[in-house]
C-alpha cells in the first residue's frame, strides 16, 4: 500500500491565534512520523519561525507593498506561484492540504489532478450571517459551494461546523470530523481560591462580542464592585472597547491586557471566564479555561457543545446583556454547581490531545490518497 512522503500545507496568512497553534502542533508531530512538511506561509518573524521543527521546509511568501495590488492580491498571487512550483517538482506521493479554507489551492490541483484535502474550521453559514462585511462574506459562502466539490476530502472541527457544511454541500461522504490537535497535557483538577475577576480572552472584533461582556459588567458591577474584569487579547475592536469602558465610567475595574504565551496565571485565577463568541469552529479558549479547572460562560457557537455537551447549564444568549449580569450574579452566588460541572468535563479533555487527534489527521489524509475514505 503506497503512503504519503509528502504533505504541502498552504497557509497563506500566519497570525498569532488557536487555528495557527493547531498548524504548529500538526506539523511538528507529522515530521516525526518521516513525513516530509513543505508549509507555504508568510512567515517573516524569527520568533515564529522558531515554533517549527527544523525538519520542516518553509516557503516564505513575498512581502511588499505595491501602487497597484494590495498585499493580500501579492500574498495570493506569490503563494500561487510557489504552489504550482511544488506540484510540478514533489513526487507522486505527495498529498496537498490547504489548511486555512483557501479556495484557489482546490482549482489549481484540480487542473493538475493532485490530491488535495480542505480544512475548514468555523461554521460557514454562522460565519456568513455574523459577518461585518455581508457582500463578501456571501460572496466566500457562493465560492465554498461552488468549488468545494473539487477537494477530495474535507476536515472540519466540530459538530456544528460539520452540519453547516453539509447543508451547503453534496459531497457529505467527504466531510470528516477531527477534533483540534491541541492540548499535550491535562492538568489535575483542582480547587483553587480565585480572585474576583470575570476573565474574557479571545481576539478583539465582533466575532468574539466583547462588547457585551462589557455591557454586561457594567450591570454586575452596580451590586459587585468589587470585581474586576480582565479583557485579553488585539484586534481591530480594541480602541471602541476601551471607549466603551470608559463612556460606560467603568474603566477602573476594567483591564485591557495584550495577548501573551502566559496565559495560563489568568486561568487560575480568575473566578469566571465569559465567552459569548458569535461563531467559532472549535474554540481553544474553552479547552484552556477547562484545562485549568476554571468555569466557563459561554454562548452555544459551534464547538461549545463538543467541549461540554448540549445539556451544559451555562450557556448564554448572544445579544442580551441584562440577562448576562443575572446569569453572572446567579452563577457566582451557587458557584459550586458550576464547579462540580467543569470537574465533570474536564474528565473528556482527552478528546483534544494533540498526538491522538494528529494520528486521526494522518490517517485520514492517506486514506484520501489511496482513495479509501
Amino acid at each position: 500500500m503506497n503512503k504519503i512522503k509528502n504533505i504541502i500545507i498552504y497557509y497563506p496568512s500566519f497570525e498569532r491565534g488557536g487555528a495557527t497553534f493547531n498548524l504548529i502542533n500538526f506539523i511538528n508531530a507529522t515530521v516525526k512520523k518521516n513525513i516530509n512538511v513543505h508549509l507555504i506561509s508568510n512567515i517573516n518573524s524569527k520568533n515564529d519561525l522558531k515554533f517549527f521543527s527544523k525538519k520542516v521546509k518553509i516557503y516564505k511568501l513575498s512581502d511588499f507593498k505595491n501602487f497597484f495590488f494590495s498585499k493580500r492580491v501579492i500574498t495570493s498571487l506569490s503563494s500561487l506561484f510557489i504552489f504550482i512550483k511544488l506540484i510540478l517538482q514533489i513526487d507522486k506521493n505527495s498529498i496537498f492540504f490547504s489548511f486555512q479554507s483557501h479556495i484557489l489551492p482546490l482549482i489549481v490541483c484540480s487542473l493538475f489532478r493532485k490530491k488535495i484535502v480542505i480544512r475548514n474550521s468555523e461554521d460557514v453559514l454562522e460565519a456568513t450571517k455574523y459577518a461585518d462585511k455581508k457582500l463578501f462574506a456571501y460572496i466566500i459562502l457562493l465560492l465554498k459551494i461552488f468549488f468545494y466539490f473539487l477537494s477530495d476530502g474535507i476536515i472540519t472541527n466540530s459538530i456544528k461546523s460539520k452540519k453547516s457544511l453539509e447543508k451547503i454541500t453534496f459531497f457529505k461522504k467527504k466531510i470528516k470530523l477531527i477534533y483540534n490537535p491541541y492540548l499535550f497535557k491535562i492538568f489535575k483538577f483542582k480547587n483553587r481560591k480565585r480572585k474576583k475577576i470575570i476573565l474574557s480572552v479571545g481576539r478583539l472584533c465582533k466575532q468574539k462580542n466583547q462588547t457585551l461582556i462589557i455591557k454586561a459588567f457594567k450591570i454586575f458591577y452596580k451590586k459587585n464592585n468589587n470585581y474586576k474584569l480582565f479583557i485579553i487579547g488585539d484586534g481591530q475592536d480594541k480602541q471602541a472597547l476601551i471607549n466603551l469602558s470608559n463612556n460606560l465610567k467603568i474603566k477602573h475595574n476594567v483591564v485591557f491586557k495584550s495577548w501573551n504565551n502566559k496565559l495560563g496565571g489568568y486561568y487560575k485565577k480568575s473566578k469566571l471566564l465569559v465567552f459569548p463568541s458569535l461563531y467559532e469552529g472549535l474554540p481553544n479558549t474553552l479547552i484552556d479555561a477547562l484545562n485549568f479547572g476554571l468555569p466557563s460562560l459561554t454562548s452555544k457557537c459551534s464547538g461549545a457543545s463538543d467541549i461540554f455537551s448540549n445539556k451544559y447549564k451555562f450557556f448564554i444568549n448572544t445579544n442580551n446583556p441584562k440577562k448576562l449580569s443575572e446569569k453572572l450574579s446567579n452563577t457566582i452566588l451557587n458557584y459550586s454547581k458550576i464547579l462540580k460541572s467543569t470537574k465533570e468535563h474536564h474528565k473528556n479533555l482527552h478528546r483534544f490531545l494533540a498526538p491522538k487527534q494528529v494520528e486521526k489527521y494522518l490517517i485520514y489524509l492517506n486514506n484520501v490518497f489511496i482513495n479509501k475514505h
